[in-house]
């Protein structure tokens, strides 16, 4: 990962990133418009969190791009409140679908549907989604919350072998399945 430092924040470019920056030019136009849609769409989601944490004066120490958008680590030693958390992490989600409902109103509806989904996607009550994490602040070890992670992981690997069955195979639904899984076991 390639870093710099000014004032105390660290601003990094991840080895993903630059691979989907070379990927990108390897696609053809309109895969490679919907990457960087994608793209797009993540990084208002982060702008989002990132704007909240302004507003309520939790400071970042670094902001890294990677091939999933943007990550953003807090200073090490600042509390804030559940409440401060949970803001926080509501606003990604919320910058996504405000988003997608000003690209609804100007007709375009591709685009919208990208942050929509972005946006729900992200509320999913997983561990290491925005909706997971705020989950666990509101409700710490609940029963519920854990039986409903499982269900959503069963539910799309029916998706996903239901999808196969039919005759092809999905590479996004087996890829989005994989990460899901993937970060509910090792979360």
């Amino acid at each position: 990962m390639y870093q710099l430092k000014i004032k105390g924040m660290t601003f990094g470019v991840s080895f993903s990133f630059l691979a989907l920056v070379g990927f990108l030019t390897l696609c053809g136009d309109g895969v490679r418009g919907q990457l960087l849609l994608c793209l797009g769409c993540c990084l208002v989601h982060e702008m989002g969190h990132l704007a909240a944490m302004m507003l309520l004066n939790v400071k970042a120490q670094a902001l890294i791009l990677y091939g999933g958008g943007m990550l953003i680590r807090r200073q090490k030693g600042i509390d804030s409140s559940n409440l401060d958390d949970c803001i926080i992490l509501f606003a990604g989600p919320l910058a996504n679908a405000a988003l997608a409902i000003i690209f609804l109103l100007i007709g375009m509806r591709g685009a919208a549907g990208y942050n929509l989904f972005c946006a729900v996607f992200n509320l999913l009550p997983l561990s290491y989604f925005d909706g997971g994490r705020i989950a666990d602040i509101l409700l710490p070890d609940n029963k519920a919350v854990t039986l409903i992670r499982n269900i959503i992981i069963l539910m799309f690997a029916c998706l996903v072998f239901s999808v196969t069955l039919m005759g092809g195979l999905n590479i996004s639904l087996l890829v989005t399945f994989v990460y899901i899984a993937l970060c509910e076991i090792l979360v």
